[in-house]
């Protein structure tokens, strides 16, 4: 997983959920809901994902195994 499609997935306004190495998923409803660091930053290597609890995770890309994009079950 790269930067670069974790940012088209938050610039898609569609909710989508982050999965990494250990099994964690971390839900991603809408941009707000993660930081990305500014292009041009050493800290490129890491995403930051807010939860509704008010938890804060913070992904290393190298464990960011999958983003998968959510469907609304009543959607055809």
């Amino acid at each position: 997983m790269n930067i670069q499609q974790i940012e088209e997935a938050a610039h898609r306004g569609v909710p989508f959920t982050l999965k990494v190495a250990d099994g964690d998923s971390y839900e991603v409803p809408h941009a707000d809901y993660i930081f990305l660091p500014p292009k041009g930053s050493k800290l490129r290597t890491y995403v930051v994902v807010h939860s509704d609890e008010g938890f804060a995770s913070l992904l290393p890309l190298l464990t960011i195994t999958s983003l998968t994009y959510r469907v609304d079950a009543g959607s055809s």
